[in-house]
């Protein structure tokens, strides 16, 4: 059985903000005003990532168009100039570089953790400033530390660790645990920060939690037979499945017809969000927690999440946005509430004015740390199931977690320390 990812067609829906950039349609300043505080936003807006790099583009259009509806900052304008990453690290670096030859010091944006590591060492020279708004090696924050780089949303190691703390939360006994990942770096990242988490928290609740090798797949692969084989044979209760995204479709597809959905107690994502289910549909694996940047319906009655929320339905018709389109919102607040405390957008200034920031956003506060640059936010997740209604899905659950101590402590230029998780 096959499901039809609907890629196309969301980047259709999505294409009205591609087609005000390109037309020039975005809030424009007046000269009257002074120059325009120029942003420049790196997204991969075409090749396989799109799909995401439009969701990237809704959020920073609202927060450019509302903070220009508003009078600006500091009188001036913002005006949004985008780049194309196509989630290649090449691709990235040019980007950047394009940017800042013309004049663009202030960007933010990128999907991709391998983009994001090689554009880092190139901000320092061309005297520039960079906002993640999603990519989340844990590496940005620690050995490939850049003073020059910040990130406004969540990253591995506390997402997953958030995770952990969920799941323990709710299925206290579901100790044994394995997990089906694909070959890539921040696949590893994220399984180290889950067995880190679900190390700590069970061992302080006097339950130790036992955890099996992962079994590690082919990034894209396209038949997964042969580890769900492997996973129908094993006694664990607790499966994380790291495949993302369009690639989880795929295995969780392949896995309806050997049961494997209901042979464990508890499925974790570490971040697909809506895809699986959309793609899906009455198939969609029930009680499937997923990690969220940013999940639209936790946050209803704040005032910055409503009008996101209603901003992107109005222009897209498109009741369930990604949370990407809540990162690259925030990153716009974040410059906007930095360059108004700094008094300008010269780098240095803007640097100082983000170090320690604390700004609000669609998920409520966020104060990036000084030492580490490294934004401290809201972990959300939300858990889905099959439905008969006509979208075949339906969110069963959301969670909230804050990050109490679940973060680490800042150690910029090292790397992070795995406290609990055993060698």
């Amino acid at each position: 059985m096959t499901y039809d990812f609907t890629r196309r067609e969301l980047v259709k829906t999505l294409g009205v903000f591609g087609a005000a950039a390109a037309l020039g349609t975005l809030s424009r300043p007046s000269r009257a005003q002074g120059d325009p505080i120029r942003l420049g936003l790196i997204a991969p807006l075409s090749g396989s990532q799109e799909i995401i790099g439009r969701y990237q583009l809704a959020g920073a259009t609202i927060a450019v168009n509302q903070i220009n509806q508003a009078g600006g900052v500091l009188g001036r304008q913002i005006e949004l100039v985008t780049r194309d990453d196509k989630a290649a690290p090449a691709a990235g670096v040019a980007a950047a570089k394009d940017l800042a030859g013309s004049g663009v010091n202030l960007m933010f944006g990128i999907l991709s953790s391998g983009v994001a590591l090689a554009v880092a060492p190139t901000l320092a020279d061309d005297k520039s400033v960079l906002v993640i708004s999603a990519a989340s090696a844990n590496e940005l924050t620690h050995e490939q530390f850049t003073r020059n780089l910040f990130r406004t949303s969540d990253h591995a190691y506390a997402r997953q660790r958030a995770l952990s703390k969920l799941v323990l939360g709710d299925f206290p006994d579901v100790l044994k645990w394995t997990a089906i990942l694909p070959q890539t770096a921040i696949s590893a990242s994220n399984w180290d920060s889950f067995v880190d988490g679900m190390s700590q928290y069970s061992a302080e609740a006097g339950k130790p939690a036992e955890i099996t090798e992962a079994l590690w797949c082919k990034f894209g692969a396209t038949d997964y037979k042969n580890e769900i084989a492997q996973l129908m044979r094993s006694d664990c209760e607790g499966l994380y499945c790291g495949v993302y995204g369009g690639d989880a479709v795929t295995m969780f597809g392949q896995a309806a017809a050997y049961g494997l959905t209901k042979k464990f107690k508890v499925l974790v994502d570490p971040g697909s969000e809506f895809i699986i289910a959309n793609a899906m549909g009455k198939n969609t694996p029930p009680g499937l927690w997923s990690g969220f940047h940013w999940y639209h319906g936790a946050y209803e009655g704040h005032k910055i999440n409503d009008d996101l929320y209603a901003a992107y339905v109005k222009a897209t018709n498109d009741p369930h946005p990604a949370g990407y389109v809540g990162e690259t919102h925030a990153s716009v607040l974040a410059y906007a509430s930095a360059i108004q405390k700094a008094g300008g957008t010269e780098t240095e200034q803007v640097i100082a004015a983000l170090e320690d920031l604390e700004f609000d956003s669609c998920k409520g506060m966020r104060k990036i740390r000084k030492e580490d640059h490294q934004a401290i936010c809201d972990l959300n997740f939300v858990q889905f199931g099959p439905d008969e209604s006509d979208q075949g899905w339906k969110v069963t659950s959301h969670r909230i977690i804050k990050d109490e101590g679940v973060s680490e402590e800042p150690t910029p230029g090292t790397p992070i320390v795995l406290k609990y998780k055993k060698a």
